[in-house]
């Protein structure tokens, strides 16, 4: 693992990263990991060679027998970003995280396609507008994040101009190691500035669970999940 890739950046004070995990949790190494799946994963040269890269995190089960590729299904539906469930974070450990990509959206508005939806992770018409004057708030996110410890995504969603920026800035602020920035609402709001509704396609069949935490259960002939034990996820809707 490159060091830039992991360890706390040397411009940043100790004393105030130290203060933050004392106070909030989470440790230099949880936070190293949230900032390495936000913006360098993709960069890993075990990765080079792939163009589609699919995320799977420890301690996993699919409750659902999975008939298909998913990579192909999301190929064949012209999707560059598959996800299993949307869970909602919390404020409280990274209250500074949306008035930071509100600030970016202002000013670099001018990178932000037409048709994207925004409205995943702002309220409404109005969170929307406020976020792209800059103005907006941790009260104007919906806290609406991809359950990214399942991902499939192609490489080209990381390395846009849009999204290298974006990472950029949020690095810059230094929130992933004086807060705890989590990766699923980093490339959330990233995904919801960059792509359309239809390019993020939803897996909700395949009753995917990880750390026996809650999660999405089909009711499906394929699935041996119990739903008493499961929890019915979002979508990538606004």
């Amino acid at each position: 693992m490159p060091k830039e890739a992991w360890e706390v950046p040397a411009w940043m004070d100790e004393s105030r990263v130290k203060s933050s995990v004392d106070t909030i949790g989470f440790s230099t190494n949880y936070r190293a990991m949230c900032r390495f799946y936000s913006g360098f994963f993709w960069k890993h040269p075990a990765l080079a060679p792939y163009e589609w890269l699919w995320r799977l995190d420890t301690d996993i089960q699919f409750h659902c027998d999975v008939p298909y590729d998913p990579v192909e299904r999301l190929i064949q539906r012209k999707a560059v970003y598959g996800f299993v469930q949307v869970d909602h974070d919390v404020i409280s450990v990274q209250p500074s995280l949306a008035p930071n990509v509100s600030q970016f959206l202002y000013e670099n508005r001018h990178l932000i396609p037409t048709d994207t939806n925004l409205h995943f992770v702002w309220k409404g018409d109005e969170g929307v507008a406020k976020a792209i004057a800059g103005t907006a708030n941790s009260d104007d996110w919906t806290r609406a994040s991809m359950y990214n410890n399942f991902e499939i995504s192609h490489r080209s969603v990381w390395e846009s101009q849009l999204y290298t920026k974006f990472f950029e800035h949020l690095d810059g602020a230094g929130g992933f190691f004086y807060e705890r920035w989590g990766d699923a609402p980093v490339h959330s709001y990233g995904l919801a500035m960059s792509l359309k509704k239809a390019q993020a396609v939803h897996f909700n069949d395949l009753g995917y669970q990880h750390q026996g935490l809650a999660y999405n259960c089909p009711g499906l002939a394929r699935c041996a999940c119990i739903e008493d034990n499961a929890s019915k996820g979002g979508s990538f809707t606004s």
